[in-house]
């Protein structure tokens, strides 16, 4: 258990702890062990400790429930009927505001466990920015620039840790199983694209799914791979990258690890690579839209480093490379030959 002044939180820092997250959920015996002897030396915040502790136990014993028809309409009936028993008595007025309150409170708790289990979080890198993403568990996610993640309010407390990706990301995900051969509820990690799906248990690995077609690069660990159209599964191991098309199916090209997460360190590497694939990232990073005007110069194949850290340095490689002139007219790019 990490030293941390416990007696100086209140509630809601309570609610944000990891360790104390895991104590309510799981009740390890060590957990317990600790907090038992925590509550022991009665703290000053002991109180904040218990509402804490209360909020997590009604979150984690009730279970979401999408209110139908019939459910509003036999709970009207319930709070009529509740009502004619409550005109009939003398107190009926102190008993009416109680029942009333206790319906109002119940609500309110339903309304916050349904919020709780069915909203999400989405976060999104805009262009020409990278984004980290902590997640409730310990993971780090780096988004790369014009990238979206989502993932669920109550991520820690559903069957699986789960996010869905658009763009590009780098994951760094903790592992907390304890037994390789026994993963327990929480345990396992799904990274999820419209493209493929990555089943982890603590790893490092790169995530790409843009123009229909995705790239998984593994760094460390080991992962399993499945495709969404034709169901294929594949274990990686490190060093190990995989690409498919548009129908899901497993397509070869001239990649390395490098090439696949380069753009950490502000850079894409190239190696035979078509003019007309690197204006496509450019134009997915920076959200420009690129016109050649000789079309067969898009062909022209390119190897090397080039880099990504701003739009210029970008646009002053390919303008020697290429040796054409740039102009810029609002979110468009002419590149004209010389």
């Amino acid at each position: 258990m990490p030293n941390k002044t416990y007696t100086s939180y209140n509630t809601e820092n309570f609610l944000d702890d990891a360790d104390f997250l895991r104590y309510v959920k799981y009740n390890n015996s060590t957990d317990v062990s600790f907090w038992d002897i925590w509550q022991s030396t009665a703290p000053e915040n002991l109180k904040s400790f218990n509402e804490a502790k209360l909020q997590l136990q009604i979150i984690l014993s009730d279970q979401p429930r999408v209110e139908t028809i019939n459910f509003r309409d036999q709970l009207l009936l319930d709070i009529n009927g509740s009502i004619d028993v409550i005109q009939k008595n003398k107190q009926r007025k102190t008993i009416r505001l109680v029942l009333n309150l206790g319906i109002a409170a119940s609500l309110l708790v339903f309304a916050f466990i349904s919020w709780f289990f069915l909203s999400t979080v989405t976060v999104k890198s805009n262009f020409a920015e990278n984004r980290l993403v902590h997640l409730p568990d310990g993971s780090e996610i780096q988004l790369n620039a014009n990238s979206v993640l989502t993932y669920a309010r109550a991520f820690k407390w559903k069957a699986r840790r789960e996010v869905h990706l658009k763009g590009e990301a780098y994951f760094k995900v903790k592992h907390i199983n304890i037994n390789p051969d026994q993963v327990k509820k929480g345990e396992l990690f799904v990274a999820v694209t419209d493209g493929a799906k990555v089943q982890v248990l603590g790893t490092e690995f790169n995530l790409k799914y843009r123009h229909n077609i995705t790239a998984v690069a593994l760094i460390k660990g080991k992962i399993r791979v499945s495709s969404n159209k034709t169901g294929k599964s594949y274990m990686m191991h490190p060093g190990d990258f995989i690409d498919f098309d548009h129908d899901g199916n497993r397509i070869e090209k001239a990649n390395t690890l490098n090439n696949q997460t380069a753009w950490l360190s502000g850079k894409i590497i190239v190696n035979q690579t078509t003019v007309n694939e690197i204006l496509r990232e450019f134009e997915d990073l920076y959200g420009y839209k690129v016109i050649l005007d000789s079309p067969a110069l898009g062909n022209k194949k390119i190897d090397g480093a080039i880099s990504i850290r701003s739009e210029e340095s970008l646009l002053f490689t390919l303008k020697n490379i290429l040796n054409v002139n740039i102009q810029k007219e609002g979110k468009t790019i002419y590149l004209k030959n010389r």
